[in-house]
């Protein structure tokens, strides 16, 4: 075995029923950069604990070389630290504080969740000039480009893992190329497999006919042009059907239309514990697709529960423009965390709430539930499924891609793309962010 390495040999791992690993095996070397990616599901975090010591395979080993290696793990969703913190403060100093037991091998699951762009620069030194191994599990395509050199792609519907070479561009170019190298090849042998099984059928059919009528010899040749075909049927490459996973498709579609003023705030000022913002004067206005930026404890997020109302004015001013609805999606998505099942947490008829959720990937299995089961990105799809129900006509998002997997991300930024309400959006996804089309920003 390679020194200061983890292996995983033939490793296979089941969750009750469901099969997430077969028969798997990986290499984690001294002073490797791997991201690991796939749908939300497919046992990114399993893997994470496999590799940190805190699950153990049903099947198959997992190899420490030295077997005293120290490996830290950052989960996804840590214990609170209070509420003093923002999101991104509290992340931040769980991380360095991971970082500074000097690990051999650090296993951090969605560590860019929270940050701001200070802190996500301030991660990306930290991940290129720590002396441990590094694993993370991102969704943050920026962030993968950047620090990692190798990506381990967990295959949907196949149990099963696939590395590539490079960050996420080199992956993504890659993946597209032999996806498009498998159809191609599924698709030849699928033709030439029916043109061969097409000329059998004659052959036998002329065989069948031409014995009934025709001598030993002829009826001989006949067999022989049947055998030769089913030899070239033999001949022909066993391609497999490349995967074709379920496609998310998310739909947000605004309610009816209001005036053109949507929320106003005249001098006002929200006070959280020993935190103060504003004097605030901000006018939101239809279509207006508003970018809230700023370092982590700024205020972001109290600015957005200003707009909402969900946080009260300790002075100035709220006003919301008539035929204005307003949805926010938090960034805690803490409306899902109850012992409730889904369906009766996400509230009205609820073969209503059925099909609004089975459109943003929650199907008849998931509804029924406990909602604090849910996966942190299953709840973020719940809470924009309930946004999409409450007939919004403008979206307070706070870090909406947190804990999504890549696929829904990419349906996101479309889905707010074609989106023709008002949106306030407070994001450090770097690439959500260049697609997004702000027209105004406010800076903390």
């Amino acid at each position: 075995m390679q020194p200061n390495s983890i292996t995983l040999v033939d490793v296979s791992v089941s969750h009750g029923a469901d099969e997430v690993f077969s028969h798997v095996s990986l290499t984690v070397g001294a002073g490797s950069r791997i991201g690991v990616v796939g749908p939300n599901g497919a046992g990114k975090t399993t893997l994470l604990r496999l590799l940190a010591g805190l699950e153990e395979p049903e099947r198959g080993r997992v190899r420490l070389s030295p077997p005293g290696l120290s490996v830290g793990y950052l989960p996804q969703e840590p214990d609170p630290t209070g509420e003093a913190l923002s999101g991104g403060q509290a992340r931040r100093a769980r991380l360095a504080a991971l970082l500074r037991a000097d690990h051999d091998v650090y296993c951090l699951d969605e560590p860019t969740n929270d940050l701001d762009f200070e802190g996500l620069e301030w991660l990306e030194r930290l991940v290129q000039g720590v002396r441990g191994s590094v694993v993370c599990v991102s969704h943050d395509r920026e962030f993968l480009d950047r620090t990692v050199t190798r990506i381990v792609e967990l295959e949907e519907g196949r149990q099963r893992l696939r590395e590539w070479a490079g960050g996420w561009s080199e992956y993504e170019a890659a993946r597209t190329r032999a996806r498009e190298t498998q159809y191609r090849r599924f698709e030849e042998a699928d033709e030439q497999r029916r043109e061969i099984e097409s000329l059998l059928r004659e052959r036998r059919g002329q065989a069948k006919s031409h014995g009934r009528r025709a001598g030993r010899r002829s009826t001989h040749a006949q067999m022989t042009k049947v055998r030769q075909a089913e030899r070239a049927l033999e001949r022909v490459e066993q391609v497999e059907k490349p995967f074709e996973p379920w496609e998310l498709h998310l739909e947000l579609e605004p309610g009816r239309r209001g005036g053109d003023l949507v929320v106003r705030l005249e001098g006002a000022i929200v006070e959280r514990g020993g935190f103060r913002l504003g004097p605030i004067d901000l006018e939101l206005y239809r279509g207006d697709r508003l970018v809230v930026a700023g370092r982590n404890g700024s205020g972001k997020s109290t600015l957005l529960g200003a707009l909402t109302g969900t946080m009260p004015l300790a002075d100035g001013r709220r006003q919301v423009g008539a035929g204005a609805v307003l949805g926010e999606l938090q960034q805690t998505r803490g409306r899902f965390t109850v012992d409730d099942p889904l369906v009766e947490a996400f509230g009205g008829p609820q073969e209503q709430a059925r099909t609004l959720l089975a459109k943003f990937g929650l199907g008849a299995d998931d509804v029924l539930r406990p909602a604090r089961t849910l996966s942190p990105g299953e709840r973020t799809r719940a809470q924009l499924a309930l946004l999409s129900a409450q007939g919004v006509n403008c979206l307070i998002l706070d870090e909406p891609t947190n804990h999504l997997d890549l696929p829904a991300i990419e349906e996101l930024e479309a889905a707010l793309t074609g989106y023709p309400g008002t949106i306030v959006l407070v994001t450090h996804d770097r690439r959500l962010l260049e697609r997004f089309g702000a027209t105004r920003q406010v800076d903390l």
